[in-house]
């Protein structure tokens, strides 16, 4: 043991309180297998050392006070997160299974460093040895060893497994999972109060029952035989219950509204971004509206040392529905939860902070439904979805177009979507990305003007940004940066997928900008020459703006990005002359056959109301199908030709 671990042994042999209550009692001390910070009321309210050797235990006890000592002694506000000092314990765990030794204080020289990058090398990837690195030089920073460790150095010694980003759904896999959890809320959102009411009725009538048979057979717990048997009564019993809420499942582990309450977290978080704690920070009163915009107000502690700050997403309705829904659903267990939190308080077998923490955490809409017998206080009341999303409850099997899509979203993920196959993964960090590219990818100013998932009109990106920077000067709230990041990511993206389609992949253009790039690649041809750009090249243009895009719903792309024609608009009157920026590649030609299909649906179904007062919108209607034929003929695309009359005006 180096002198400088002695010292901090000897400083630590009365083994002292590391951590408080809101009371200034002790709580925790150095040499406990679990640090507990609920006084601090963070996210992470507890440090455990259980994963830890049994003989190194002690060291990394010592070591990581020492860096909460000195963080703390140098922080104006006395605070480390809990958050951070976990990081540490985690971080030093690793690099003992790596290099078998936890005096820390010997990196310092040359040699042990040496032997502790052999045992790290492959092991990890980049962001975990990273952290690694930081907990070095945070050891460093308080005098504990005198290693400073740079990323390059420690990167090197990453595992050759690729760390992939979250996953984006193809434009239909999206739809389809926002159909089915919208379906969810809207289904059951009318039974809210009749789903909970009738599980507690069920509670009651099981502790009554239960009480009963008790005491008729002289017992105070049933053997197993015995507990089979009465809840095979007790089933019969509250089939009896009367009750009209749909498909409705007696669960006393809660698995039937765990479902409905998951999907409800999931149209929360596909209609904001929002990351799982700040989803699970929010109940009804999260939803509100400034200036016309639907936003969901939170709390998040990224970036803010572990403390709860409020930021804001502008949101939908729909959110409203889904976050009441999720809390009244579940009223009858956060009533059973706090009268057993009530009857363990008074018992004094929970601190007050701990009561404090767990009555904060059933306010919100996402907790725990399961019900336990006694006084069982759980760690958190929390809604734990370590078990995943019930993926397989959205019936996903993939066609070929999307797992094309899938691919092209996903470079990362290639090959992970099959076809017939589900998602690879499906989290609420997807759902996140998922929700940036869904934002970028359907051109919406902001999520007011979601409604029937994809039957929208063209509204520039630029106006969803004005929406997020007028609410923070009007209002002075956080707006989630990171978020935005991702937007602009996703735009990028879709920029140079337009651009590689138009260049190197479509092999007919039309338009007016399409016949300009179909000449000039024709042009270069002659010359023995080709118009091809790698994406490389293309992304690099994009990101010094040489290239912009929009992409237009009616399956088009326009060059010119400040452009407000409303061409763009599938239910007006086409114009004979093409735009001088559009192009219209095959895909797109084949998205526009399937907007001439909804339009001679609309036409039918208007010319079946026989009103005359519909005719200009008819010909309207007659003349922008016309023109998409047009097009699909120079694409070489099957269809009939549309041949009807505009009958009314006879």
């Amino acid at each position: 043991m180096s002198d400088l671990l002695q010292n901090i042994a000897i400083d630590l042999s009365e083994n002292p309180y590391v951590t408080l209550d809101s009371q200034s009692n002790g709580v925790s001390r150095v040499y406990d297998d679990m640090w507990d910070f609920n006084a601090q009321n963070e996210n992470v309210k507890k440090v455990m050392f259980t994963s830890i050797p049994q003989e190194h235990r002690a060291n990394v006890q010592r070591y990581t006070l020492a860096l909460l000592r000195h963080f703390q002694e140098n922080d104006p506000a006395d605070h480390v997160a809990v958050n951070r000092v976990k990081g540490w314990v985690d971080s030093l765990g690793r690099l003992i299974k790596s290099w078998g030794k936890s005096d820390f204080s010997l990196l310092s020289k040359d040699s042990e460093w040496r032997e502790a990058k052999v045992g790290l090398k492959g092991r990890y990837s980049p962001s975990t040895l990273k952290i690694m690195a930081t907990t070095i030089n945070k050891l460093a920073k308080a005098g504990l060893a005198s290693r400073h460790v740079r990323n390059k150095e420690i990167c090197a010694l990453a595992s050759d497994h690729q760390e992939k980003q979250h996953i984006a759904f193809p434009p239909t896999i999206h739809a389809q999972i926002l159909e089915k959890v919208v379906n969810t809320v809207d289904t059951y959102y009318t039974f809210r109060h009749d789903i909970s009411q009738v599980m507690q009725q069920a509670i009651e009538i099981s502790e009554s029952y239960r009480c009963d048979e008790m005491k008729r057979l002289g017992v105070t717990e049933f053997d197993k035989k015995s507990e089979k048997a009465f809840d095979a009564r007790l089933r019969i019993k509250l089939k009896h219950i009367p009750h009209n809420i749909p498909d409705f499942k007696f669960n006393f582990k809660g698995a039937w509204i765990n479902s409905i309450i998951k999907d409800c977290l999931i149209a929360v978080g596909l209609f904001s971004g929002a990351r799982y704690f700040e989803l699970l920070s929010m109940n009804p009163d999260s939803f509100y509206v400034i200036s016309g915009v639907p936003v969901l107000q939170g709390f998040t502690s990224k970036g803010n040392e572990g403390v709860p700050i409020p930021t804001t997403w502008v949101s939908h309705p729909i959110a409203e529905k889904a976050l009441e829904l999720a809390y009244e659903v579940a009223q009858y267990a956060r009533s059973y939860h706090k009268s057993r939190l009530d009857s363990a308080l008074s018992k004094g077998l929970i601190s007050d902070d701990k009561y404090q923490v767990s009555l904060k955490e059933l306010t919100t809409a996402f907790i725990t439904i399961g019900r336990y017998r006694g006084e069982e206080i759980q760690e958190s009341y929390l809604m734990n979805i370590s078990n995943g999303l019930n993926l397989d409850s959205f019936c996903i099997s993939s066609t070929d177009d999307e797992v094309r899509e899938f691919d092209l979203l996903n470079p990362d993920w290639e090959g992970g979507l099959q076809v017939g196959g589900t998602l690879p993964k499906f989290s609420l960090h997807d759902l996140r990305r998922s929700f940036a590219v869904f934002m970028v990818r359907n051109k919406l100013g902001n999520l007011q003007t979601i409604k029937y998932q994809y039957k929208h009109k063209n509204i520039n990106m630029s106006g969803w940004y004005a929406n997020y920077a007028e609410l923070a000067r009007m209002e002075g709230l956080l707006m989630d940066g990171e978020l935005f990041d991702m937007v602009q990511d996703a735009t990028q993206e879709l920029a140079v997928d337009a651009f590689d389609e138009i260049y190197n992949q479509s092999e007919t253009l039309t338009g007016g900008a399409g016949e300009r790039i179909k000449r000039e690649k024709e042009d270069a041809l002659q010359r023995g020459e080709r118009v091809v750009m790698s994406r490389e090249e293309i992304t690099g243009l994009v990101r010094r703006n040489s290239l912009s895009i929009v992409i237009l719903p009616t399956g088009g792309y326009c060059t010119n990005a400040d452009c407000e024609r409303l061409c763009s608009i599938e239910s007006f009157v086409a114009e004979n002359k093409p735009c001088n920026h559009e192009v219209i590649t095959v895909k797109g030609a084949k998205t526009s056959a399937k907007q001439r299909e909804r339009l001679i649906t609309s036409f039918r179904n208007i010319i079946n109301l026989g009103d005359y007062a519909y005719s200009r919108i008819l010909a309207g209607y007659k003349e922008k199908i016309l023109v998409i034929e047009n097009t699909l003929k120079k694409h070489k695309i099957d269809f009939e030709p549309f041949t009807d009359t505009i009958e009314v005006l006879a």
